[in-house]
């Protein structure tokens, strides 16, 4: 990956707006175009559009009533399901470091203020959002490279909690600033943007060589 590679542009595009406060609506649709133009972006098909999910209710039992379940019993989701369930029928739910992303999503589902998390999510974060703290940019290291600093199949470890408070907190930093971006617009950025970097790069010197940064963290 090379300095002037198209990635790092936008990459590069993004810190410089968001450092000056200018990630503004047109500044995100555009950096999401130019995504689209190297292959990465959301997939409506895979991912359609979630429409009343606040009114949505936990009626699982014990086992699977419906076709839905049935296939996660199948694919041995049935305990992750349930606790899916729990958490979104909860009137304050906590998540644990093993099922926040799932969390996250019933959080969503509730409300659509809270941000959608995964690990391109925050890996996308990290590599534009240049007001992470030291702690809190080892903490994303933490959850996104094993021992040997390569990318982890999927975000995991002690920092998941705190990596998904620090989301949120600067996700919304950045709808605050935006000037009328929403936050599925900013969804829709943060996701394929991730995606290109785990599959741009392999190493953690390789992820700070494509963000430009000059010293490790």
């Amino acid at each position: 990956m090379t300095k002037e590679s198209p990635l790092r542009k936008i990459i590069a595009s993004l810190q410089k707006k968001i450092s000056v406060g200018c990630l503004d609506k047109a500044a995100i649709e555009e950096a999401t175009k130019e995504l689209a133009k190297l292959g990465y972006q959301y997939d409506d098909d895979r991912f359609p559009p979630l429409v009343g999910t606040e009114n949505f209710s936990n009626n699982s039992s014990d086992s699977p009533q419906h076709l839905a379940e049935a296939l996660l019993w199948k694919l041995g989701k049935w305990k992750a399901y349930k606790k899916f369930c729990e958490n979104y029928a909860a009137e304050h739910p906590a998540p644990t470091k093993t099922d926040v992303v799932f969390y996250a999503f019933a959080m969503h589902l509730k409300d659509k203020n809270n941000p959608i998390y995964d690990q391109h999510a925050v890996r996308s974060l990290w590599a534009i959002f240049g007001k992470l703290t030291a702690d809190e940019r080892q903490k994303c290291k933490s959850l996104l490279f094993d021992t040997k600093k390569k990318w982890k199949q999927s975000g995991s470890g002690k920092s998941a909690i705190d990596c998904y408070s620090i989301f949120v907190k600067y996700v919304n930093d950045l709808v605050s600033a935006s000037g009328g971006a929403s936050r599925s617009e900013l969804d829709r950025l943060l996701m394929p943007l991730g995606q290109a970097i785990k599959e741009s790069t392999q190493t953690h010197i390789e992820f700070h060589a494509l963000c430009g940064w000059s010293s490790s963290g």
